[in-house]
């Protein structure tokens, strides 16, 4: 017995041989971003004329001036440009241009151009793809631009010259403000397109001087682009769903800015039946402080009768934020708010008396109530 001990003990190297079929971190690039865009010049000889309909830019960072003090270097990154029939080609074709392995494992955005959004069939076609194809983990960033996608991804950037780099920094910040944008992962996008056929993507955009900024948002429904939310009614999706955070609120009160400070956020809807018709109200409470104001008063301002009259202001604003976000919600007809998706969760047997007709009428049709609650935690006063 103790020989055979030895024995299993000297042999279990040979058997335990790790990864000898490996590859290399120095001999893997990494994918950090994808643009995909719509080719502009497709081939039509091929017969169905599609052939060529994606033009995708892969971005290919120095892993060795990532890991070191150079991360904002100049030349930090290759591009590789690709025009295929698919996604999967266009995988397949990179796989030529570059010496080492590909690899998607720490993918960080993907990019749609406005021309690739507003063809239907290229948009569902590129999302077939990425839902068959799991080398794109589902928490990949989704973000839409109303340039080519390509170009920028290959723009100036002084503060990250990586938009892949730059887009996990900025949804990665938990103190970061979230007050203009929504964040969208692959996986969440391809659930909402199927179960409602409605998502959203946030907006991607750079200026002449390279200031990346992250606003906004794209609407589809169904595969097909509908309409660009600007950042307002975007504040105000998130204010009804609850996801504000850190954002300040301005108010004109008796002549004077006076700025309130979000801390908090939530938001409930609720559902009742009267008479047989269905309306819904939507609870928003807020908590936060007065954080600026500047008053040509001597005295303290902040008394009991002040804090009634600016918190029916604040009120009144917040109230106003939202009702922007559900009026272009009901002239458009759209559930973006994901309303019908909470009914259906709270009341699955009323539910079906809505769901052949929710995208046809019935949404619009159904009366929602804003109500807005605002807590003054802190007024700021210097004693």
């Amino acid at each position: 017995m103790y020989k055979l001990k030895w024995f299993a003990l000297l042999t279990l190297p040979f058997v335990l041989t790790g990864c000898w079929d490996s590859v290399e971190i120095n001999e893997r690039h990494v994918i950090l971003e994808i643009a995909i865009d719509k080719n502009p010049k497709p081939d039509s000889s091929q017969g169905h004329g599609k052939w060529g309909s994606y033009q995708i830019t892969y971005g290919i960072p120095d892993i060795g001036k990532l890991s070191g003090g150079d991360s904002l270097a100049e030349n930090v990154k290759t591009n590789i440009m690709t025009i295929s029939p698919t996604i999967a080609t266009s995988i397949d074709e990179v796989e030529t241009k570059t010496q080492n392995t590909i690899t998607f494992s720490h993918t960080k955005a993907l990019i749609l151009g406005k021309e690739i959004l507003e063809d239907k069939d290229l948009f569902k076609s590129a999302v077939d793809s990425l839902l068959r194809d799991m080398k794109i983990g589902r928490s990949v960033m989704v973000l839409a631009t109303k340039e080519k996608a390509g170009d920028l991804t290959q723009a100036e950037n002084s503060q990250n010259p990586i938009v892949g780099m730059y887009v996990m920094k900025y949804f990665n910040n938990k103190e970061r403000p979230v007050s203009y944008a929504k964040g969208q992962l692959l996986g969440n996008l391809i659930k909402e397109i199927q179960d409602t056929g409605v998502s959203t993507l946030p907006i991607i955009k750079s200026d002449e001087g390279g200031i990346m900024e992250i606003s906004g948002a794209a609407l589809v429904k169904d595969y097909e682009f509908v309409t660009w939310l600007n950042k307002d009614e975007v504040r105000g999706e998130l204010f009804i769903e609850g996801n504000i955070r850190q954002v300040p609120i301005v108010i004109d009160y008796k002549g004077e800015y006076l700025t309130y400070f979000i801390k908090e956020q939530q938001s409930k809807l609720k559902f009742n039946k009267d008479s047989g018709i269905w309306s819904c109200t939507i609870d928003v409470d807020v908590k936060g402080d007065i954080t600026e104001y500047l008053s040509s008063e001597n005295e303290n301002i902040f008394n009991e009768q002040s804090i009634k009259e600016i918190t029916k202001l604040l009120e009144k604003e917040i109230t106003r934020q939202m009702d922007v976000t559900l009026e272009k919600s009901k002239q458009l007809g759209i559930d973006f708010l994901g309303v019908g998706l909470e009914m259906y969760r709270k009341h699955p047997k009323e539910w079906k008396n809505y769901k052949d007709t929710w995208n046809d009428g019935a949404y619009k049709a159904l009366p929602i109530q804003l109500n807005t609650t605002v807590d003054i935690q802190n007024t700021g006063t210097l004693q």
